[in-house]
């Protein structure tokens, strides 16, 4: 049916719209006054809310007034905030500590020579770094002295002229601490060096005063734990006892130079054929659950348990008599070949040392320890080693001629020494980027430099020049194992632990997820990828610095290693393209990872482009360009970014026109636990950062300096939370108390309340609340209201903190102050929190029940108020209609009167009769 489409009426003129919403505000006058009604409960809705919500803050502060730990919180207070600040982390010991900070932590640093200009050429090659061990690598203290350590303390040294010195070693914890005390103390004159397993000390005075001395200092053991103890000679040198040796609680992880040795997870791993015949294996499977394949865990003592145990007596395996290495012997009593294998294509019986066989009752295996400051030749060519070296044939510049037996060298400084005492004028020594020897010629003369035999060759020292040096190069030290953690690897930086995918050239392969916590170790990730689903191997590189993954499928696509997303792969070393290579199994594609970053500088680049490309490789390595004022200024400065001992970095300059000199050795922060006086019965720790969280437990300790004196940590009680709860509480309170006073308040002379005046629960909330905070609280030890503790409740129904008292009698007595508050059912907190839970609670609460009742109201109120739309909405139809309706009738009139007015009238009647 139509509407009137027009506000005024074509017939009458009414204004039709405006009567009928006139019309319509008296009739819903009803409806407007429900919605207003219900505005006001939802705004009451609202507020309770709101209530609710402050209450709520306050029972979450009372939940942390009923913690004990806020009466027990401590504070570590250091003496001497500038050396060593203190921070609690935990929940440390009450008392009082003494440290001395020892150094700071210190980041590998080096300098190169300078340039006129850091554009000018440098003429190419290549130059490399990585993170690691090389080949002058010290032994780790915790083998020295079956364990024992060094005995910290002070030693006293007399020279050949007589003068004597004391030499601090209170904080010595490696053989350079070691060397450099002594070295560097002045009085004396005398030089230490490593020696083969021990230290050699020399006397540079020239004179015969006096003997060659070491002593203790008091009753110190200091000399003896360094197998000095015993020097008192007329000689210009003296070589100390040997200081490393095999022990029964050796870490494996300590053999071959740090790379421990390998398992198989589920076969056997030792292949032996007895004198009489038989054959035997052991299987040294890890004892720990789990899959992992490489024992880190164990000692070596254990290992040679379980393999006497499951030799069931046909053969015995010791340490040798040397302490050097491992012997077995043959038990059978048969006249055969006794042989030791790895069984299953594993390296175990060659990480043992015990590899090989012998017509005797015994195999003797090789070395398993370097020396006090070198590596194991088995360690490097990556972990082959060479076999034995057999001769070298030396002859220098002018005309000396020596032959050096190497054939016994176990140790690269055995051959340096072996060439050293040739008597000729070529000495050999650790290169300058210590990754392998250099044979120098201070002959004088002028023929060619000589060095020859199977031993120069495998060693690459092999020349034949008018030349005064040879270098190696790099010797590939294997720093790369099975055995080494994920997390150690880039400098300490790790590895992300994310995932990458490997597929063989035939588009086979998967993904290898280091997310798992499982996947600790570079021998755990070999394994992962071996277990893809594609046709591929993966061993430790044969450079000893990565992994290899070797194509297997011969198909017609590219071997390659895909990121997912992060740089897992590039981490490993293995984001890198296939290439084909023979190995060992004839030409096949591999990607040959490796963690040594090498970069190559073209013929015309400069210094500056070469601090450029060691900057964009993100290896670890920053450098930047610096001036010294000289006339060639430019140098590079390299730092690395890894702090301490882990970041010490291996750099090859050997092939570019420029040189690098370390300018700062890195070193770890170093924390003695007490006084110098009495380090040697104190712990001295270390930690590659400057903080320290383990030696004081629940207290990081941050070195910020080196300091002479000790530096006192006293660990205390502390008020301080106890202070900031308490102001939490009266301020949240507070806040509280101010909003309800707002929506209660009550204008006595306009007479206007607010929205919740006189509202009973509002009232009750207040009652509630003061009744609880005024009262007196019994069964919650000696104190009884909350005013003994400096919070009052003020006449405007607000709290108010007296600091000062608070302190007061938390000082006074704390377990009372404590008690008051946390104990069960009686103590404020738990009080506190039933009552609010009474007045805010989820469940039956008075303002849960409030809310509950206002939506039912305002519910009800919004279907009566839709009643009302609907009715309204009927009757305004009715009155438009009524009007169409009515404009229609007067329409119908109007025409009606039009069509009336339209009628002419007639004319009157004329006569008809004749003669009228």
């Amino acid at each position: 049916m139509g509407r009137i489409q027009t506000n005024i009426g074509l017939m009458t003129g009414l204004p039709i719209a405006d009567i009928v919403k006139q019309l319509m505000e008296v009739s819903g006058r009803p409806r407007d006054n429900l919605v207003q009604r219900t505005d006001k409960l939802r705004e009451q809705q609202n507020a309770f809310n709101e209530l609710a919500a402050r209450l709520l803050s306050i029972r979450y502060v009372a939940n942390e007034f009923g913690k004990a730990e806020v009466f027990d919180s401590k504070e570590a207070v250091s003496s001497h905030p500038e050396a060593l600040s203190a921070r609690v982390t935990g929940d440390p010991p009450r008392g009082s500590f003494l440290f001395t900070p020892v150094r700071q932590v210190q980041n590998h640093q080096l300098l190169s020579a300078g340039v006129a200009s850091e554009s000018e050429p440098l003429g190419g090659g290549t130059f490399s770094f990585r993170f690691g061990a090389h080949v002058a690598r010290s032994a780790a203290p915790e083998t020295f002295n079956g364990g024992e350590g060094i005995a910290r303390g002070r030693i006293r040294i007399t020279d050949r002229s007589g003068a004597r010195a004391e030499v601090d070693l209170s904080t010595a914890r490696t053989v350079n601490d070691v060397i450099e005390a002594v070295n560097s103390t002045a009085g004396i004159n005398v030089t230490l060096e490593a020696h083969g397993d021990g230290f050699r000390l020399v006397d540079h005075t020239g004179q015969s005063v006096s003997n060659l001395m070491v002593q203790e200092v008091g009753a110190g053991t200091t000399a003896a734990s360094l197998g000095m103890d015993g020097i008192n000679t007329g000689e210009v040198a003296a070589v100390g006892r040997d200081l490393i040796h095999l022990f029964d609680d050796l870490d494996l992880i300590h053999l071959n130079d740090g790379a421990g040795m390998t398992v198989n997870a589920a076969l056997p791993d030792l292949m032996i054929t007895f004198r009489d015949g038989t054959q035997g294996t052991v299987d040294l499977s890890p004892i720990e659950e789990g899959t992992n394949t490489v024992i880190r865990e164990r000692t070596l003592g254990e290992v040679l348990d379980r393999i006497n145990t499951q030799l069931s007596g046909k053969a015995r395996a010791e340490i040798a008599p040397d302490g050097d290495r491992l012997v077995v012997t043959d038990l059978t009593g048969g006249t055969g070949t006794f042989r030791i294998e790895s069984a299953h294509g594993g390296r175990t019986a060659e990480d043992l040392g015990i590899a090989g066989e012998s017509s005797g009752d015994a195999i003797t295996g090789r070395r398993l320890l370097g020396g006090l400051q070198s590596v194991l030749l088995s360690s490097l060519n990556g972990g082959r080693g060479w076999g034995p070296l057999g001769s070298l044939e030396l002859t220098d510049r002018d005309g000396g001629f020596a032959e050096v037996d190497l054939s016994a060298a176990e140790t690269l400084e055995g051959v340096i020494r072996a060439i050293n005492d040739a008597g000729i004028g070529i000495t050999a020594r650790v290169n300058s980027a210590r990754n392998g020897i250099e044979l120098v010629d201070a002959s004088g003369g002028t023929g060619n430099l000589i060095v020859a035999g199977e031993a120069a060759e495998k060693l690459g020292i092999a020349v034949d020049a008018a030349v005064n040096a040879a270098n190696s190069g790099n010797m590939h030290l294997k720093v790369v194992s099975h055995n080494t953690r994920l997390a150690d690897l880039n400098g300490g930086r790790g590895v992300v632990r994310g995932k990458f995918a490997v597929y063989d050239s035939a588009g086979n392969g998967g993904t290898v997820d280091l997310t798992q916590s499982a996947i600790q170790t570079v021998g755990d990730v070999i394994r992962e990828i071996e277990r893809l689903p594609g046709q591929f191997s993966a061993t430790i590189s044969e450079t000893g610095d990565g992994i290899t993954i070797s194509d297997l499928a011969d198909g017609g696509g590219k071997l390659r290693v895909q990121e997912s997303g992060g740089t897992t792969a590039r981490d490993l070393g293995l984001a890198r393209e296939a290439e084909t290579v023979d190995i060992g199994n004839g030409p096949q594609q591999a990607i040959r990872g490796s963690l040594t970053h090498t970069i190559t500088l073209d013929e015309g680049d400069s210094l500056d482009d070469l601090r450029q490309k060691i900057n964009e490789v993100g290896g670890g390595l920053s450098a930047t360009i610096l001036l010294d004022g000289s006339a060639r200024p430019h140098r590079l400065a390299l730092v690395s970014e890894q702090a301490g001992a882990r970041g010490e970095l291996v750099i090859d300059d050997s092939q570019i026109g420029i040189s690098v000199t370390e300018t700062v050795r890195p070193r770890d922060a170093m924390l003695l636990l007490g006084r110098r006086e009495d380090a040697a019965g104190s712990v001295l720790a270390s930690s590659p950062t400057n903080s320290f969280s383990g030696v004081l437990p629940g207290v990081t300790l941050d070195v910020r300096q080196p300091s002479a004196q000790p530096v006192g940590v006293t660990v205390s009680r502390t008020d301080s939370k106890v202070v900031s709860t308490a102001t939490a509480f009266v301020e949240n309170f507070n806040a509280f108390r101010a909003h309800q006073k707002e929506l209660t308040a009550f204008d006595a002379e306009t007479g206007e309340g607010s929205l919740l005046t006189g509202n009973a629960a509002a009232l009750r909330m207040e009652t509630d609340l003061a009744n609880l905070l005024s009262g007196r609280v019994f069964g919650a030890g000696s104190i009884q209201s909350l005013g003994e503790v400096g919070i009052r409740l003020k006449d405007d129904g607000s709290l108010e903190l007296d600091e000062g008292r608070l302190k007061e009698r938390f000082a006074e007595d704390p377990e009372a102050v404590r008690d008051f508050f946390t104990t069960e059912t009686h103590g404020v907190a738990p009080r506190l929190k039933a009552a609010i839970d009474r007045l805010a609670g989820e469940d039956d609460s008075l303002l849960t029940t409030r809310f509950r009742t206002l939506q039912d109201q305002i519910e009800s109120n919004e279907q009566r108020i839709e009643h009302w739309n609907s009715r309204l909405e009927r009757e305004q139809e009715r009155l438009l209609m009524h009007f169409y309706q009515m404009e229609t009738s007067i329409a119908k009139l109007q025409g009606n009167l039009s069509a009336l007015e339209a009628i002419q009238p007639l004319p009157p009647l004329v006569s008809l009769r004749g003669g009228d």
